[in-house]
């Protein structure tokens, strides 16, 4: 593995990313069965110009020490490009106390939504943050995301460095969210790709990540959707891509032309995601991070003009109504994309219901 921080490679030729775009534009509103169906000329000539350039590396993501605001915004942020800003958080309150024992104590009551964003169809379960922790500790496969903390628990602001992260968001910003990610030794999601900036802080455990550019989306060619969240296709029954352990066979033969970025997050770390890169996620131990997410749309356009263009025009759910469950609890909108939200509503209220009516329980 390289040691040092190297640029991506293009490998593609520009009429090459032009016509995947008016593919995915196609898509988008049509569907895959109307337009430009017979694909195998294009990806004939994109395999011969690929070749060209020879297999792709997973090169580390470059760590800095004391990174300056003023470098990090001029190089990384202006530029796109991804960096750990090595124990930036390490003093930080959220590092210094949480743990899962931490949460338990405090939260294990918390009625929660969890969703099996690793299922087809995202299914989901009623439940208690205690059950999830009490999972995970067990050696379970429960993995928490997206947990609301701040949303919930507005005290825990406190436990992090707000104004740091404020002064290294880009501008306007339309919404910003913390959103806590509890998972257990092995937990793991798959390529995904969405429109937020992203600061990560690495709270308690290890976690790794592996990165693509967007650069690559005729390669990864995602699945058409209508919402602002896209995971690259399983295309086969043995599921999606794994970046974890390579393996290059069909129908994931081309991948084997991408350049990587291979991240490995410590306590105290602090990662900085640009809008839109493929990501895929993998704890290597009992894990607590919180991504500190916000909305700049310009800065979006910036990074994908064609997928922040296809996100405004979203509509499943739209944009107004994705970003206002994205306040309040991400697992809801994924639960509105499959169509799913209004029956895990009315389960809500049975429960809540049930429990008025239980006896001892004032009303």
């Amino acid at each position: 593995m390289d040691t040092s921080f190297r640029d991506f490679q293009r490998n593609m030729r520009g009429s090459q990313q032009f016509k995947y775009g008016m593919y995915q534009l196609a898509d988008h509103f049509f569907g895959r069965k109307k337009f430009f169906k017979d694909r195998a000329k294009y990806y004939n000539d994109l395999v011969a110009e690929l070749k060209k350039h020879g297999e792709g590396r997973i090169m580390p993501v470059e760590r800095r020490k004391d990174l300056s605001l003023e470098e990090f915004k001029n190089h990384y942020v202006r530029k796109g490009i991804p960096v750990v800003m090595e124990g930036a958080a390490k003093d930080w309150a959220c590092v210094q106390k949480w743990s899962l024992q931490y949460f338990k104590d405090l939260h294990g009551d918390d009625e929660i939504v969890l969703v099996d964003q690793a299922a087809k169809d995202f299914p989901y379960e009623l439940t208690t943050l205690a059950d999830v922790i009490d999972n995970i500790r067990s050696g379970g496969s429960k993995y928490y995301r997206f947990y609301p903390l701040l949303t919930r628990h507005p005290e825990h602001l406190e436990d992090f460095d707000y104004k740091w992260l404020r002064e290294r968001r880009t501008n306007p910003v339309w919404f910003d969210a913390f959103q806590v990610f509890i998972g257990g030794e092995g937990s793991y999601t798959s390529l995904h790709n969405a429109n937020q900036s992203n600061l990560f802080v690495q709270v308690y455990g290890e976690k790794k990540w592996v990165l693509y550019s967007n650069y690559y989306a005729p390669i990864i060619d995602p699945s058409p959707v209508r919402n602002v969240y896209r995971d690259a296709p399983a295309k086969v029954e043995a599921g999606p891509f794994n970046p974890f352990e390579l393996k290059f066979e069909p129908p994931y033969e081309l991948f084997r032309y991408m350049d990587g970025y291979s991240v490995h997050l410590k306590p105290g770390d602090v990662f900085w995601n640009p809008p839109f890169y493929w990501h895929a996620v993998k704890n290597v131990s009992d894990s607590i991070g919180v991504g500190y997410r916000w909305l700049s749309p310009f800065y979006s356009f910036k990074m994908s003009p064609l997928y922040m263009s296809l996100d405004c025009m979203a509509t499943n759910p739209p944009i107004w109504k994705a970003y206002s469950l994205y306040r309040k609890d991400i697992n809801e909108l994924h639960l509105a994309e499959v169509k799913k939200l209004e029956e895990a509503k009315k389960k809500i209220a049975q429960q809540e219901t049930v429990k008025k009516n239980e006896p001892g329980v004032p009303v």
